[in-house]
């Protein structure tokens, strides 16, 4: 138990230490290297966090050399009953209440493990509930032309359900296992829609949810380490850097301008709700 402890903090410091270097260099080379190779860093780095276990080869064991024996024999004397009980040498009397903190951090780092995980997976239960609620599949035909000439734009070969959503403001992919991309409730077919529907079918296409899970996993293990949440922030900021990337080398050039103003001004609505 104290090995798995000093594991996990270890982990958790290299991890520390990988998270600055990594925010560092994307700032100095930010305009050489495109984000999408940061987000495979990323993903690198959230696998190992996820996996909180120590790689250690094995060692060999040293060879023992047997005493040799005595020429006479020593009479074993029994101790008399008058002398008092051994008692444990302080070494052994520290590594017992060493052990004892070690199992109340274990019990302390999973029941925070649970809360975050619990917590992840009753916000993806509440969704899907409410999605299975209220959602309305969209039948515009206008709406889904315009959605299904976004995925052969972005070479998209499966489109995830299009549906609608009471209360949203802006679209959205959301799901793991079955992604829905998710539309307001009254919207309008306009290019200001084609270019949120291409830009979250790239996220479809770009598998970004898996990333976000496992970046979620990584900052489930390693709750108490407030840098690692720092990353889960990052990752997110470069997956839309990313997509959008990938969303301005589809689009001719005298569009560039108008798809940022549509995603700067859909990114002003989904922080103001």
């Amino acid at each position: 138990m104290d090995e798995f402890l000093l594991g996990l903090f270890t982990l958790s410091l290299g991890g520390s230490v990988l998270v600055l270097a990594i925010m560092g260099l994307s700032r100095l080379t930010r305009s050489r290297y495109a984000a999408r190779w940061r987000c495979v860093v990323w993903l690198l780095l959230c696998l190992r966090l996820a996996v909180p276990l120590v790689f250690t080869f094995p060692h060999t064991t040293p060879v023992q050399i047997p005493a040799p024996a005595l020429d006479r024999p020593v009479a074993a004397t029994a101790p008399p009953s008058s002398q008092p009980l051994p008692t444990l040498p302080e070494e052994a009397q520290d590594q017992t209440q060493s052990l004892s903190i070690a199992q109340v951090l274990c019990v302390v780092w999973a029941v925070g493990v649970g809360g975050v995980f619990l917590w992840s997976v009753g916000s993806h239960l509440r969704l899907r509930r409410y999605l299975k609620r209220w959602s309305i599949p969209v039948s515009d035909q206008v709406i889904c032309n315009r959605y299904h000439a976004q995925a052969q734009r972005c070479n998209a070969n499966r489109v995830p359900p299009l549906v609608h959503c009471p209360g949203l403001q802006v679209p959205m992919l959301a799901g793991v296992v079955h992604p829905v991309l998710m539309l307001p409730e009254h919207v309008e077919a306009n290019q200001m829609l084609d270019y949120a529907l291409l830009h979250e079918l790239i996220h479809y296409r770009r598998k970004d949810i898996c990333l976000k899970v496992v970046a979620i996993w990584a900052a489930a293990i390693h709750w108490f380490n407030p840098l690692v949440w720092l990353m889960v922030r990052q990752v997110e900021q470069d997956m839309e850097l990313a997509c959008d990337e990938a969303a301005l080398t589809v689009l001719p050039p005298q569009e560039h301008r108008a798809y940022g103003e549509t995603i700067l001004r859909a990114a002003a609505q989904k922080a103001s709700h």
